[in-house]
């Protein structure tokens, strides 16, 4: 086990080495799509099994890791979706999120999403369910498709390609037309700055998305209205449409955005 020791003052400030060694295992379990074994989880880390099994000890009796009895693999623990909740709710984006994002639940109807993009890609943080019917495995937490979706869009016109590409990669497999239509999109989405999908994710759904900017312009997060398609507020052009754009924009001036 890597001794307790002052880290390389790198960035001018002192530091706990052991600790930055021991993150390692928990940023590699946080990028995995399931739970891993110990020999894999060492490896995605950089250190030995032997190492990697001290600090999994440690972190399951704080609860950042669990393993499961029957595989012996392992995964996040109640411990770490706890500080995740916590991190969540001290994100400014999502304060100003949820007070534009209330008067449209009301005036409208439709169910709300407020997401960032995460390691594995438009990552909900936030959400407010309206009178419509919705996708029930839409949750906070959830990580949606890139392509087929109207928050996935949004983040796909706005963010460099370096950002997307290899989750772009591993979506178009099972679908070549849907990398041509999402991209097709793109240069709409950045000029009205709205994108919309419908039936693309789940069948009978439409959703609407518009970007929130940080200060420099980049896109910090984005808010999603969804509903049903035979709903003439979600159709092109429609009144939600519009007021979905002025309260990004609304939420992106609350956080910093001169635009």
């Amino acid at each position: 086990m890597v001794p307790d020791g002052d880290a390389p003052e790198t960035d001018g400030r002192r530091g706990i080495q052991s600790i930055e060694v021991g993150y390692r295992l928990i940023a590699t379990l946080a990028g995995a799509p399931g739970k891993m074994t110990l020999k894999a989880l060492a490896e995605g880390s950089g250190m030995s099994p032997s190492k990697a099994h001290l600090y999994l000890v440690s972190f399951q009796r704080l609860g950042l890791v669990v393993q499961d009895r029957a595989t012996q693999r392992y995964g996040l623990g109640p411990t770490a979706i706890d500080l995740g909740l916590a991190a969540i709710n001290q994100i400014d984006v999502v304060d100003a999120g949820r007070r534009e994002m209330e008067p449209l639940v009301d005036e409208f109807g439709a169910s709300l999403g407020l997401s960032v993009w995460g390691n594995r890609g438009p990552t909900i943080i936030f959400r407010l369910d309206g009178s419509w019917p919705s996708p029930l495995s839409v949750k906070v937490g959830y990580v949606l498709p890139v392509l087929s979706t109207a928050t996935g869009r949004v983040f796909l016109a706005h963010l460099p390609e370096r950002s997307w590409r290899d989750l772009v990669r591993v979506e178009a497999r099972s679908d070549k037309g849907r990398l041509q239509r999402a991209l097709a999109a793109v240069e709409e989405i950045r000029a009205g700055g709205l994108a919309r999908t419908d039936s693309e994710m789940n069948e009978g759904f439409v959703g609407l998305s518009a970007p929130v900017l940080g200060p420099s312009g980049e896109i910090r997060a984005a808010i999603t209205a969804l509903g049903l398609a035979e709903d003439p507020a979600l159709s092109a052009g429609s009144p939600l449409g519009a007021a979905l754009t002025a309260a990004a924009r609304r939420i992106s001036r609350a956080i910093g955005w001169q635009g």
